[in-house]
C-alpha cells in the first residue's frame, strides 16, 4: 500500500524544520515571532507551501523578511509570552513550563505498550490517540524549554542483554478530562496503568523527552531522511521501541521473550472511549519514597 500523498515530503522536511527551530530558540526573546511562524509553518504537508518562516528554502521570501523586520522593530514583542498556540490542539506555557496536547481516549482494557500514539497506528495498545503530529509535539516541548536526548534501546549480543536508558529532560505526564458528573479531573497518567496481577501500582518515575530520531528514507519517500515517529506514530512509549518522542525512563523490552508483559489499562480508572483528554507535560518533580527521612 502506498503512503498518503504528500507524507514523504512532510517527513523529509522535518530536519530542516528543527534546524530552523533551533536557531529561533537560541534566545527566548524570539518565541513570539517563532510562534507566529509556526501557525503557518512547521513540517509542511501537501496542502501547505514549503515557503514559511521555518523552511530552509522559502518560496515566499517576504514571509521571512516580515518576521525578521518584526524582530528588529517591535521591542514590545521581544519577551517570553505566557501562552503559545503553535499548532491546532497544542498549547505551550514557556513560563511554567508546560505543554498541553489535545487527545482522545482509545482503550479501556488490555495490555499497554504506549501512552499516546498517532491515528491508525497503535490504538489497540495505547491509552490516548492524538491528531497532533509527533514532530509538532517535539516542537512544542522545545518551545516550552525542554531539551531532547535520545530514545532508550535494548539489544542482545553474544547471548548478553544490554539495556540503554533514554536520555533527555525528565517529564511528568498528567491527564485532564471530564468526569461522569461533568467536573474536570486532573491526575497523573500513571493512575491509568495497572499491574496485571494487582500487586503494585505504576511507579512515579519520570518520562524522558527522547526526541525520536532521524532515519534514512524508505524508497517510496525518495532520497533523504525522515523523523521516525512521524512514520510509526510512536509519541509516548511505555515499552521501548526506540523511536518514541517521549519514553518511560526504564527500558521495557518490546519482546515478550525478553520481558513478559506487565502493565495493562486500569479499566476502573480510565474514562469511556472517545472522551476528550488534555495531556499535560510538565517538568518531573521527584516524589518522596515512603519511609525516607
Amino acid at each position: 500500500m502506498l503512503p498518503p500523498e504528500g507524507l514523504g515530503m512532510e517527513l523529509v522536511s522535518c530536519r530542516a524544520f528543527f534546524s530552523r527551530l533551533a536557531k529561533r530558540l537560541a534566545s527566548v526573546q524570539h518565541l513570539i515571532v517563532l510562534a507566529a511562524g509556526l501557525v503557518a509553518g512547521g513540517c509542511h504537508t501537501s496542502e501547505q507551501s514549503p515557503g514559511n518562516m521555518l523552511s530552509d528554502t522559502p518560496s515566499s521570501p517576504s514571509s521571512v523578511t516580515e518576521a525578521d523586520r518584526r524582530e528588529e522593530t517591535d521591542p514590545a514583542g521581544l519577551v517570553s509570552p505566557a501562552v503559545i498556540k503553535p499548532f491546532p490542539g497544542v498549547i505551550v506555557y514557556p513560563d511554567r513550563p508546560a505543554a498541553e496536547i489535545q487527545a482522545t481516549s482509545c482503550l479501556t482494557s488490555g495490555w499497554l505498550e504506549q501512552i499516546v500514539c498517532s491515528p491508525g497506528t497503535r490504538e489497540h495498545e495505547a491509552l490516548l490517540v492524538t491528531a497532533v503530529k509527533p514532530h509538532q509535539i517535539h516542537a512544542a516541548l522545545l518551545l516550552a524549554g525542554f531539551q531532547p536526548g535520545s530514545p532508550g534501546r535494548w539489544f542482545r549480543e553474544n547471548g548478553v542483554l544490554t539495556f540503554i536508558s533514554p536520555k533527555g529532560d525528565a517529564l511528568e505526564l498528567f491527564v485532564r478530562y471530564p468526569g461522569a458528573g461533568g467536573e474536570m479531573i486532573e491526575e497523573p497518567v500513571r493512575n491509568w496503568i495497572s499491574d496485571h496481577l494487582g500487586r503494585q501500582t505504576f511507579p512515579p518515575d519520570p518520562w524522558i523527552f527522547a526526541g525520536s530520531r532521524f532515519a534514512e528514507n524508505p524508497s517510496w519517500m525518495g532520497p533523504g531522511e525522515h523523523y521516525v515517529a512521524d512514520l510509526t506514530g510512536s509519541i509516548i512509549g511505555l515499552v521501548t521501541f526506540g523511536d518514541e518522542v517521549v519514553g518511560f525512563s526504564r527500558v521495557l523490552a518490546d519482546d515478550s521473550s525478553v520481558q513478559k508483559p506487565e502493565w495493562e489499562v486500569a479499566s476502573d480508572r480510565v474514562p469511556p472511549l472517545g472522551t476528550p483528554v488534555t495531556l499535560i507535560l510538565r517538568p518531573f518533580v521527584p516524589h518522596p519514597v515512603p519511609g525516607d527521612s
